[in-house]
């Protein structure tokens, strides 16, 4: 009476037990937290009208950005997303806080960001078209071997005559 237990362990068994594996793993997704998610816990901490930039800076951390326009607004920007195998990932949360200050430094609103205000960027894949032609790597291997080594300006200066 043959063992069952020697099929499993079988060449044609192993492989069969790591592919299940590889492909479980394969299903699994990895989350990713990007940027600077700020928690209601520490937003707590921050009071507009008595709050400085350093004590903004301390409760929620250097911002993401700051405005273009006024140096005093700075953004916190954070998401987490999922993304399983080969697949694009998927914003699980988003949020985009807002921080204002005065001219004295002190926090004046702080509040969300509609998120249906958002517009999505796709980068432009063209190519600024250059002139000439592009090189191979063939041709710029056997360029190299017909060009002439340098001669050192030291022996161009000896031997100058009178």
């Amino acid at each position: 009476m043959p063992n069952k237990t020697l099929k499993l362990l079988s060449p044609a068994g192993l492989i069969g037990v790591g592919l299940l594996g590889i492909g479980l793993t394969a299903c699994t997704p990895t989350v990713n937290n990007r940027g600077n998610l700020v928690e209601d816990r520490r937003l707590a901490d921050v009071h507009p009208g008595t709050s400085t930039k350093e004590d903004v800076q301390k409760a929620l951390g250097s911002p993401s950005t700051t405005s273009t326009l006024d140096a005093n607004v700075w953004y916190y920007i954070g998401a987490i997303t999922e993304n399983e195998a080969f697949f694009d990932p998927d914003v699980v949360q988003q949020r985009v806080l807002q921080v204002s200050f005065d001219d004295q430094g002190v926090v004046s609103t702080v509040g969300d960001v509609d998120l249906a205000q958002q517009q999505d960027v796709s980068p432009e894949d063209r190519e600024t078209p250059t002139a000439g032609h592009e090189v191979t790597f063939l041709e710029q291997l056997m360029g190299n071997l017909n060009r002439e080594k340098k001669k050192d300006d030291k022996k161009k200066k000896g031997g100058g005559g009178g």
